[in-house]
């Protein structure tokens, strides 16, 4: 630690805890318009009884009005608030179990009963984890089970819940949160009905309270006396005024629209003249989603408070630009930190349909930086779209409590996106929320995005994800991917090209290939022929033997041609690289078929150290990927096969 870093007590910065009741009102609003629909959607899901739920829930948020100046305190006051509006809904929807709303439609009444035919308490780890987005920790704790057994019941509870609907665990979610749409004609009280409800019940409480305090005085004075055998009376000296402090504790942290970004910062970092400030909101209306990728409403659901604020260049009509900006602030600093991480993800996966069935992307992740300097963390992002020729500059940092994102969506091509002052502007942000308390590092006003690998995607994260695949002109649909499958004797032919190649299966130079594996590509619900597609075959041999097939593979695609001479096969050389135990070599392949047809074959080969992979895309006239943007992708398969798993020797 420097002299710097060090804090006399005379120097310490002092935080008041003293919070004003205009400020408690406000905070309580905030989290009873943010968190009623998420705590109702919870208990209706855990009782199946709309009514009682809300009535819950509502009695719930009044409990907490009354003791919000602690409430309102808790890193996460939805915690407390939760097994409260549990407890009442539990006990009332015990004496009309499962009783339902006639209007529930099939696919909801067949989810509350899966639900229902859960112990309670696999029911409640259930929703703690897919709705309420507690850490296992949290959620051991809160249906109070030590971790393990905890997670046991997690389990076991998922897989009866999925195999009761017949739905693989990834869908779980979807299915929980689809139970939202029987929620959505609720209406709620005004707030201000509730502070007046929970403000009677604290003063019924306090008369209550006092009035047992005096008859236990009373009637405890009939016997007492004190040590010279008299008896006390209520004429007793007035206590001393208190003129210390008061108590220490956390005030309600506050995130200011002030601190965003204004609009002449816009056009400083990205240029133009056109450039104009639309709405600033908290993002509280409407379905959340500003950003490309974005899945939900909030990175940090409970958080302390949120805001996006858009900008729109139409100088230009042809090639219309716009900006957002999003800033929300977390508790904790661990909350920070998985804000972050969570709001990385949205860009860095899109999520992959193996994450979550109900979401294709529609999107390439063209690229990935660092931007050293920036907040305590951030990176950068370049998407895109696959339905249109927008291109998506994302640009992602924490600072503290705080995380926010500055995104710039244009018409320029990915190659000539404005990286660089997409980082400045997120510099540009980070440096104006660095100046609140609970802000961290500031940043570098012009930072220099350095490349870096992609973050991992997907549940084979060393094989290529749909995000990964670039757009095919006209359109055939979105790339839909098979989970990963074991390469087997009767598979070896996947993604079969028109030379005869070496295969990753069996033995190569008497070693065996260890992990090999494969998963297709396809388009989903395209009129397409069924052998389009990309296969990518990995596996891992010795790394000399691991060259070794490499070079192999090269002299078979060279001598193709002249393998079949009627066959008329071209094969051309995209790219060939080698950069010690790393190698790439991509080609594209046309043979000649009778009937003046031709078919169209894409493949690479790489290495990364021991792991070697093989990709084949199966072409047709209506879907062919540009050669630059094959070559892309056969680099980014050889980004991702550095965490596939080393050789084992053993």
């Amino acid at each position: 630690m420097t002299a710097e870093d060090q804090v006399t007590p005379s120097t310490e910065p002092h935080r008041s805890a003293y919070v004003s009741s205009a400020d408690l009102m406000s905070s309580f609003d905030s989290f009873y318009r943010d968190a009623r629909d998420r705590l109702l959607l919870q208990t209706f899901a855990l009782t199946g009884d709309l009514a009682v739920a809300r009535g819950a829930v509502r009695e719930a948020f009044v409990v907490s009005w009354h003791h919000w100046r602690k409430t309102g305190r808790l890193a996460d006051p939805e915690s407390a608030v939760r097994p409260d509006a549990w407890r009442k809904a539990l006990r009332r929807s015990s004496t009309r179990p499962w009783h339902r709303k006639k209007d529930l439609d099939e696919e909801t009444r067949r989810t509350l009963d899966a639900l229902g035919a859960l112990p309670v308490v696999q029911r409640k780890a259930l929703l703690l984890t897919q709705l309420a987005a507690v850490t296992m920790e949290e959620m051991a704790q809160e249906i109070g089970l030590p971790a393990e057994a905890a997670e046991r019941e997690l389990q076991q509870g998922a897989a009866q819940f999925a195999t009761a609907l017949a739905i693989p665990t990834s869908a779980i979610p979807l299915a929980l949160n689809a139970l939202s749409d029987a929620i959505r004609s609720v209406t709620w009280p005004r707030v201000t009905i509730i502070r007046r409800a929970g403000a009677a019940r604290r003063r019924a409480h306090t008369v209550i309270g006092g009035a047992a305090a005096v008859v236990a005085l009373v009637a405890g004075g009939a016997v007492a006396t004190d040590s010279a055998g008299v008896r006390p009376t209520l004429d007793r000296e007035a206590p001393p005024a208190a003129t210390g402090p008061a108590p220490a504790g956390p005030a309600i942290s506050t995130l200011p629209d002030t601190t965003l970004v204004p609009v002449d910062a816009v056009q400083q970092a990205v240029t133009g003249r056109g450039w104009t400030q639309g709405t600033t909101t908290d993002n509280s209306s409407g379905n959340g989603l500003v950003l490309p990728c974005q899945p939900t409403r909030y990175a940090d659901p409970q958080g302390t408070a949120a805001w996006v604020r858009t900008f729109r260049d139409g100088s230009k009509a042809q090639s219309p630009r716009s900006v957002v900006q999003v800033a929300e602030a977390s508790s904790s600093e661990e909350r920070a930190a998985r804000t972050y991480r969570h709001t990385r993800r949205w860009f860095a996966t899109c999520p992959s349909p193996d994450e979550d069935e109900s979401t294709v992307p529609r999107v390439q992740l063209v690229s990935t930086a660092d931007l050293p300097g920036v907040g305590d963390q951030s990176a950068l992002f370049v998407l895109r779209s696959r339905t249109d020729a927008t291109t998506h500059v994302v640009g992602v940092a924490r600072t503290g409590l705080l995380t926010t994102v500055t995104a710039l969506s244009t018409t320029t091509p990915p190659a000539r996106a404005n990286r660089a002052g997409v980082a400045r502007l997120l510099a540009t942000a980070v440096g104006r929320l660095c100046t609140l308390p609970d802000a961290g590092a500031c940043a570098d006003p012009n930072p220099k995005p350095t490349p870096r690998a992609a973050y991992p995607a997907g549940s084979t994260p060393w094989m290529l994800s749909e995000i990964d695949l670039p757009p095919i002109t006209p359109d055939p649909g979105p790339w839909v991917g098979t989970p990963a499958a074991k390469l087997t004797e009767d598979r070896i032919d996947v993604g079969a090209i028109g030379c005869d190649t070496v295969h990753l299966y069996g033995k190569f130079r008497n070693r065996a290939f260890q992990a090999n594996e494969f998963r297709t590509f396809v388009f989903s619900g395209a009129k397409l022929p069924p052998q389009v597609g990309l296969t990518q075959t990995v596996g891992a041999l010795p790394g000399p033997a691991a060259g070794g097939f490499v070079t192999r593979f090269r002299e078979q695609m060279a001598a193709c041609p002249d393998l079949d001479a009627t066959a008329g096969t071209e094969v051309e050389e995209l790219v060939a690289t080698d950069q010690g135990k790393q190698a790439l070599t991509a080609w594209r392949l046309s043979t000649a078929l009778p009937g003046d047809r031709t078919v169209e074959y894409d493949v690479a080969v790489l290495r990364q150290g021991t792991a070697v992979s093989v990709l084949a895309y199966v072409a047709s006239p209506k879907a062919r990927i540009a050669n630059e943007d094959f070559v892309a992708v056969a680099q980014r398969a050889l980004e991702r096969l550095a965490r596939a798993a080393p050789y084992d020797p053993s």
